[in-house]
């Protein structure tokens, strides 16, 4: 069998649909994109039918419409989506209220509730791998019970984000097993992937109420005749059931061999490696979930904010930092406007004035809470020792730095003993790894190589690819998949650098601790 995979990569921020040939090459794209809503604080919904749906059936059409593939070509369609969304549904599969988004807080009592019978803790430990946080699955379906019991009574199944496109697509109510690891009503232990009686006892939750658990690359089955008239494929157009963004990028990263690391730094980030054994470390927050090699755990620490503090930076003080500096080379405004310039490389040029160090300027990239090694919703970001000696190609260097030091705190955490050991190397994949310099700080800081993998950008998009050719058996397995990711370009560490970043290292966890309950005055409600 010859064709293309469809695959659509649905984030927070958009939507975007890829053709993908069974090399990992992205043969044409096309993009929607769309925002989160915030109807009260600690909120934030997306409408999955103008907003996902929406996204999903017109990036179809225009990405047939931009390439040369017949619509027949298309041999399946899959997704990797953002994940811990909760929506309910009714028993026709329409939403009965906008997805509660993996930002939303809106559970944090009920989540904190839940975990706060040691006993019980300890179990769902035991059984699924993890606890809930603030933003969870498990706790946004005791809100809607408590909060919204008319939603709660009318309501048939919950779904995650990929759940409901995989319904819009075939009528059928499947999930992955990465996705519904996240829930904390599955049971990950080894030879399980099954809902937890126990902890849906617990919940009082009728199991009825969530989809089947199915492996990533289990063909669901054809479009729809709906379906595919929307989307403008035909009905044999089979749909491979994906996973979430996290797996998918590891897949993307290609790093699937055991304990082989990458890390993903994007609007957020996190280092992950596949394990064949579930691992766990309560200490550094650090844990295990399903990944999307049905046989393995995907080994995650999560940081909340890396490219997106970049991004805030550039929105709020891009004129200010980079424009009219002398030696600089920057562009007009308009130039930043109108797209002739990337004012990201413009940033990067800045920052490259400013030695390693900043000067002991220290940026902590806080800036939405964190979640690995500290779980901590109430600490914020901001710039440490700034003086009126700092200037511009300081400030953004020191955010750049900053990012890369939160990963170093991660990394010690996932280079325990009992968890990965020594790390020799690491695969970097994201929007951040288009920088050098940035690429270089990782590796400085972190103090190992970094493999920059070709089209880092396209590393969920290529790997959920992946996952649907090894579920039609177009490829026999992982590693083969894998063998067609290249290395684009090796970082290895200075040693100069060393000393000066392990220096900030250890002042930016002092910095943590010393203000940790003045963060919690300021920020906990």
């Amino acid at each position: 069998m010859s064709g293309y995979v469809l695959a659509h990569d649905v984030g927070t921020g958009g939507n975007k649909a890829s053709l993908v040939d069974i090399n990992g090459n992205i043969v044409s794209s096309a993009e929607k994109f769309y925002s989160v809503l915030y109807p009260q604080q600690g909120w934030a919904e997306q409408d999955p039918e103008e907003q996902w749906w929406s996204a999903i059936r017109d990036t179809t059409r225009d990405v047939l419409a931009k390439s040369r593939i017949t619509p027949s070509e298309v041999i399946a369609m899959t997704f990797s989506t953002q994940m811990m969304g909760t929506i309910p549904v009714d028993v026709d599969g329409k939403p009965l209220m906008n997805c509660m988004t993996w930002l939303d807080t809106r559970a944090a009592k009920q989540n904190k509730e839940i975990i706060s019978n040691p006993i019980k803790m300890l179990r769902m430990l035991r059984i699924t791998g993890g606890i809930p946080s603030g933003k969870d699955i498990i706790g946004k379906i005791v809100w809607v019970r408590e909060e919204r019991p008319q939603v709660f009574e009318k309501t048939h199944k919950f779904l995650d984000c990929k759940d409901y496109l995989i319904f819009k697509c075939t009528g059928e109510y499947v999930t992955s097993y990465d996705c519904a690891n996240l829930t904390w009503f599955m049971d990950s232990r080894k030879g399980k992937n099954t809902w937890s009686s126990t902890i849906l006892e617990w919940i009082d939750l009728d199991m009825d109420r969530l989809p089947r658990l199915a492996p990533s690359t289990e063909v669901i089955g054809n479009l729809t005749a709906s379906a595919a008239t929307e989307l403008g494929l035909p009905t044999s157009t089979q749909v491979v059931n994906g996973c979430g963004d996290m797996p998918a990028a590891g897949v993307g990263s290609g790093a699937v061999r055991e304990k082989e690391v990458h890390i993903y730094a994007g609007s957020s980030a996190w280092i992950g490696a596949h394990v064949q054994d579930r691992k766990l470390d309560i200490f550094t927050y650090t844990g295990s979930i399903r990944s999307a090699i049905p046989d393995k755990y995907i080994l995650i620490a999560e940081q909340e904010a890396a490219g997106a503090c970049l991004k805030h930076l550039k929105e709020h003080w891009h004129c200010e930092l980079c424009l009219n500096v002398k030696d600089y080379a920057s562009p007009a405004c308009s130039d930043c406007e109108s797209g002739e310039r990337n004012p990201f490389s413009t940033l990067d040029a800045v920052a490259a004035h400013a030695p390693p160090g900043s000067e002991n300027l220290i940026f902590a990239p806080w800036m939405f809470g964190e979640r690995s090694p500290i779980d901590d919703h109430n600490v914020r970001g901001g710039y440490f020792n700034l003086s009126l000696a700092h200037g511009k190609e300081h400030m953004v260097r020191a955010v750049l730095e900053g990012v890369a030091l939160h990963a170093r705190w991660m990394m010690d955490g996932i280079e325990k003993k009992k968890m990965l050991g020594k790390v020799s190397n690491v695969h970097m994949i994201g929007g951040c790894a288009n920088s050098d310099l940035w690429t270089q700080i990782y590796a400085d800081v972190l103090q190992k190589p970094v493999y920059r993998m070709a089209n880092p950008l396209e590393a969920g998009t290529v790997g959920v690819s992946f996952v649907a050719f090894i579920g039609l058996g177009e490829i026999s397995d992982f590693q083969k998949a894998a063998n067609k990711i290249q290395v684009e370009k090796v970082f290895e560490p200075d040693p100069v650098n060393i000393e000066i970043y392990e220096y900030h290292f250890q002042m930016l966890k002092e910095y943590y601790k010393a203000n940790k309950k003045l963060w919690k005055k300021m920020n906990a409600h």
